[in-house]
């Protein structure tokens, strides 16, 4: 392998590594985005849990409160019954109660099903609560890992950065040119290595000339995509 080849592989590899560190920095705000959302979206759903709890509740407490008005009436219809003036007025009291009575059974079945619904509801609010733990844990472990990669990323930029230019002062002025008007425009795309016999980026296969020119003549771009090319041995087999 030639020390032209070599340093174009050396490039290329800059010009990936370059590409994903600044992708990885680029990416952090918006994975803290959605990780964020994620905590909104599971306190929203331990909000609304305990507002369809609360609301059961009141609901029970309604049904206790009309069970406590229905009582209250049963003994002043008993108390009336008690002293009923006539047949008829006994009689009539007496149909009232069984009435009471009959709603007042409603009630106690009612009262006890919410209670039994209260009860394997407020069950499932750990789990609620555990998922936003889980959440508000994956955004803090996220945000700090972050962190600590946002600095060794800039870093390995700016190392990088410094020898990319010194790889680039080895390419001949013509060629070089085009390679960076590639690069502004394409990134580490604006490279590629030879993958049997074509583009590795576009898959249109060499002429045989280009392929002998590659190996002795000038740097070469792909005719069909413009990827200024380069062997890999690795890849070229």
């Amino acid at each position: 392998m030639s020390s032209t080849t070599l340093s174009l592989k050396a490039l290329h590899q800059i010009l990936q590594n370059l590409e994903q560190a600044r992708e990885k920095i680029e990416k952090g705000p918006r994975q803290i985005q959605i990780r964020e959302g994620i905590v909104k979206k599971r306190e929203q759903e331990l909000a609304d849990f305990l507002e369809a709890l609360k609301r059961r509740k009141m609901n029970s407490d309604s049904k206790s409160l009309e069970l406590k008005t229905v009582e209250k009436k049963l003994q002043d219809l008993q108390a009336k019954l008690n002293s009923a003036s006539s047949n008829r007025e006994f009689d009539a009291f007496k149909e009232q109660i069984r009435a009471d009575e009959m709603a007042k059974s409603v009630l106690e079945d009612e009262i006890l099903e919410s209670f039994d619904l209260m009860e394997a509801e407020a069950a499932k609010r750990p789990n609620f609560e555990k998922s936003l733990e889980n959440a508000r844990q994956e955004l803090k472990s996220f945000q700090a890992q972050f962190q600590e990669d946002e600095v060794r990323c800039k870093a390995t930029i700016e190392q990088l950065s410094t020898e990319l230019v010194d790889m680039e002062k080895m390419l001949p002025s013509e060629p070089r040119e085009q390679y960076k008007r590639l690069v502004k425009s394409r990134g580490a795309k604006a490279m590629g290595p030879i993958s049997n016999g074509a583009c590795g980026n576009c898959f249109v296969n060499l002429t045989p000339q280009q392929r002998i020119l590659i190996k002795t003549g000038p740097i070469q771009f792909c005719s069909s995509c413009a990827t200024m090319l380069y062997i890999d041995e690795e890849a070229d087999n």
